[in-house]
């Protein structure tokens, strides 16, 4: 086959040349738009992570403010600690002298016992003893 043989018309030819540099400038077009986007979404990243960053660093500063606002006082907690320490205090000495009382009558009990000659039963032989 010999091409210098085939005849075309200028027209095809023009259209041919026609349509391949319209397919060069369709590429070149979408090119330009991929890279615009590729661009506007690195951006949007940029922002968004610094959005995110300040939004971060709010909270953390009102945290900060908030824990500065509500300081523990440990004031109360230790005049907390004193009213308990007094009550424990007073619930010991309470039970010493019911401690005490209960010696006492069974001190006396067994003075009775040994005074009028009681002899116990089984149930009660070692009353007193604990």
């Amino acid at each position: 086959m010999d091409l210098s043989k085939i005849r075309l018309p200028i027209t095809i030819i023009g259209v041919i040349v026609a349509q391949a540099f319209g397919i060069i400038w369709y590429v070149a077009q979408l090119d330009s738009t991929v890279r615009n986007l590729d661009t506007s979404v690195a951006e949007i990243k940029e922002t968004q992570s610094d959005i995110d960053i300040a939004v971060l660093q709010t909270e953390v500063d009102s945290l900060k403010d908030e824990m500065n606002n509500n300081k523990f006082d440990p004031t109360e907690i230790e005049g907390l600690i004193k009213d308990i320490d007094a009550r424990v205090h007073i619930i010991e000495t309470d039970i010493a002298l019911i401690i005490n009382d209960y010696k006492d009558i069974l001190a006396d009990h067994q003075l009775m016992m040994d005074k009028y000659d009681i002899k116990t039963s089984e149930t009660y032989k070692n009353y007193g003893d604990k």
